[in-house]
């Protein structure tokens, strides 16, 4: 029997050399995939979020255009950029103008924070921003690589049955319920609101469903939608949540009320639930939505991709990501958006470690996030004031002693979802 001095000694020395077998590691490439910073709500929201306010209430005027990046989200996106530039430094991570790729989803938001990004990370460097156009020259394309458009296109042999899709997306699904919106109707003052008078009610209702058109009458792709009253709580509990972010007086964000930081994850509740409905709820339709940003983050991760590459979509693509790739569940601390908060990062780090006869590659993979004070403080970070990070853990993908992944096993996990996608072409389950 092992005496309790002998097991804390065998412990030290285990700790001791694990320090060193990852001071012997040296990082070789990193892919980040990022939610844009604070922005706007969504222009064809703002009408409706004055309906559903009481009267003698409003929602803060935004200086920018209804969906676009502020400017404090951009500030805030620099902090962020500068942050990576310093610990990047420390790692002894140098880049040029050909290892770095930036690309974003084709709206003013994403662009807007990926070139923030880069402006704090690489100050001296001109670094472009790849994204799509429409037709007309503008941004709004759809594309699959960053938004999660329901993908009937991609097949192995060509075929898509989507009648099978959406039968058995609709039985993983299940019977959705409404959450409580008891307190979101508090804050909005909602029974002296426009809103209550035109609908006879002073409660949204509580019917939810989930719609699964891939294309509207002019043939434009779509994403998964919300139906019901949980569509309009989504809106308010959104808006509820920027206006937060914006202002710097919480008392005025809350139309008046004291909300405690618990109270303001109440409200953040509702989008985050919807968003998980949509998204990750039902692998068959996270597994098809993400398929082309599994295959982007693929094609940068291996050796012929960029050294640092940064991708910047929407929380709703990020969420399907993680659920496809079978993310264990988790809750971020310190933040009011505990699965998807704003501005944060899935960051995908390779490690080189040379030390033992054989190279090793190795995956660390990882959330990094401003938590809400940082945010609202507008507080600077950096190796003495980091951000937040979370390590995550993934279903069916063992971790090696230093608590990363072989990158074989971590490719070979990514390659099994991207090849998931052919189960939803056929209408079945990828897990089953």
């Amino acid at each position: 029997m092992y005496k309790p001095r002998t097991i804390i000694l065998s412990l030290l020395l285990f700790v001791c050399s694990l320090v060193f077998a990852q001071q012997d590691l040296t990082l070789e490439k990193v892919t980040i995939v990022s939610r844009h910073s604070v922005r706007a709500p969504l222009e064809q929201y703002l009408q409706s979020l004055d309906e559903m306010t009481g009267d003698g209430y409003q929602w803060t005027r935004w200086s920018v255009p209804g969906s676009n990046l502020t400017l404090r989200g951009g500030a805030l996106e620099t902090f962020f950029g500068e942050y990576f530039r310093l610990w990047l430094e420390k790692e002894h991570f140098a880049l040029d103008s050909a290892d770095v790729y930036f690309g974003a989803s084709s709206k003013q938001r994403t662009i807007a924070t990926a070139r923030a990004f880069a402006a704090g990370m690489l100050p001296l460097m001109t670094v472009p921003v790849d994204f799509k156009v429409d037709g007309n020259g503008n941004v709004g394309f759809p594309d699959p690589d960053y938004l999660p458009l329901l993908n009937d296109r991609c097949a192995s042999d060509g075929n898509f049955d989507v009648e099978a899709f959406k039968r058995e997306a609709y039985r993983e699904l299940g019977e959705l319920q409404a959450p409580s919106y008891t307190f979101l109707e508090k804050v909005l003052r909602m029974k002296r609101s426009n809103y209550a008078r035109t609908h006879g009610s002073n409660h949204f209702d509580n019917h939810v469903e989930v719609g699964l058109d891939f294309y509207d009458k002019k043939g434009k792709p779509l994403e998964p939608s919300i139906r019901g009253g949980l569509k309009d709580a989504n809106m308010a509990s959104d808006a509820f949540v920027l206006q937060y972010y914006e202002m710097d007086n919480a008392k005025d964000a809350a139309f008046g009320r004291r909300l405690c930081f618990d109270g303001w994850k109440k409200l953040a509740y509702i989008k985050d639930y919807c968003g998980d409905i949509l998204f990750t709820k039902a692998p068959i339709i996270s597994v098809n939505v993400c398929h082309c940003m599994l295959k982007r983050i693929q094609s940068e991760m291996v050796p012929e991709g960029h050294k640092f590459a940064f991708l910047c979509s929407h929380d709703s693509m990020i969420a399907a990501v993680l659920a496809a790739l079978r993310v264990e569940p988790y809750e971020l601390p310190n933040t009011i958006e505990t699965k998807t908060p704003i501005g944060f990062k899935l960051v995908l780090e390779q490690w080189l470690d040379t030390d033992g006869s054989e190279p090793m590659r190795y995956v660390r993979a990882r959330l990094v996030y401003q938590s809400t004070n940082q945010i609202r403080g507008m507080k600077q970070m950096d190796l003495d004031n980091p951000p937040m990070s979370y390590e995550l853990s993934f279903i069916g993908l063992e971790k090696a002693p230093n608590g990363m992944y072989r990158y074989d096993d971590f490719m070979r996990h990514l390659q099994n979802s991207i090849q998931a996608y052919n189960s939803t072409a056929r209408g079945q389950n990828p897990w089953q």
